[in-house]
């Protein structure tokens, strides 16, 4: 963290190790707006769809600059989004289950070859293999292994498509090897946290109170839904299936991208980036597709 320089990550300034205390001060950036609030005591949400916008523009730099170092952040999510004290920018913080990879530190470099750098993204150090990070935001490779713990796969209330659609993957999908678990895993949350800022709530839940095990099961095999509205100022959505010709169609289609389960079909960030069309040249004034 010490050695991170950029607008959209927070900066520690210092660790002091006090032996005498038996106790470790780390000095941090002040961010005086606090974390990101994306929902009321009724689950509905709090932010403008401009304002969605701007937090994800920050949060997209932000993580494009980690995955540049080789970072991995394993815990995207609105609560460690942080303001700036003017309410001007977004940061990210808390990189206590954070993984930094020399190999795709290499590959963020350009120091590999085309096919070799794909290779170079499939970060197989042990620590990724332990699941970390919040539950609700996990992408479906961390949780992989809960496919195998059962013999039927769903309960009736999860959706099970037999033929795959933008939010949901053939039955044949889970049985194929365990994917690697690569920077898309920050993509996911994002993802994620994109859902939670627009609609007050996150887009994987179980009915009733449920288990951990039963909340992976529906990351895993259920669809997302889509409320009418979107933000505090009710933007229609469309529904489900991206519709550009309503206000919000261009939104639900981003996330259709995020929220892939095969992170082959993922966007990329670079992809975040790119209007239809045209490519923002300056990503201070990024855009995003809704």
């Amino acid at each position: 963290m010490k050695k991170l320089r950029h607008p959209h990550v927070v900066r520690l300034y210092e660790v002091i190790d006090d032996r005498l205390k038996d106790k470790i001060y780390m000095i941090m950036e002040y961010l005086g707006g606090g974390e990101v609030k994306w929902r009321d005591g009724d689950h509905e949400p709090v932010l403008t769809v401009n304002q969605t916008r701007r937090i994800v523009r920050d949060a997209v730099l932000g993580l494009e600059y980690l995955h540049q170092q080789g970072i991995i952040h394993r815990d995207i999510k609105p609560a460690n989004l942080l303001w700036t004290e003017d309410r001007g920018q977004v940061k990210i913080g808390d990189f206590g289950v954070s993984h930094f990879s020399y190999a795709q530190r290499l590959a963020a470099a350009g120091k590999e070859a085309a096919d070799a750098q794909r290779d170079a993204m499939l970060i197989d150090d042990s620590d990724l293999s332990k699941r970390a990070g919040t539950p609700s935001f996990l992408a479906p490779e961390v949780i992989w292994e809960f496919h195998a713990l059962s013999q039927s796969p769903v309960s009736s209330h999860y959706e099970l498509p037999s033929v795959k659609s933008s939010g949901t993957v053939q039955s044949s999908f889970y049985s194929k090897p365990r994917p690697p678990i690569t920077k898309s895993i920050d993509i996911w949350a994002l993802g994620v946290t994109l859902y939670c800022l627009l609609f007050g709530k996150v887009p994987f839940t179980t009915t009733g109170v449920g288990s951990e095990f039963e909340l992976y099961r529906v990351i895993l095999y259920s669809d997302w839904g889509v409320p009418p509205h979107m933000g505090v100022n009710k933007v229609p959505t469309g529904g489900r299936q991206p519709n550009p010709s309503v206000p919000g169609g261009a939104a639900i289609q981003l996330l259709d991208r995020f929220l892939q389960k095969d992170q082959n079909d993922r966007i990329t960030l670079d992809e975040i980036k790119v209007r239809p069309h045209a490519v923002l040249s300056n990503p201070r004034k990024m855009n995003l597709t809704f």
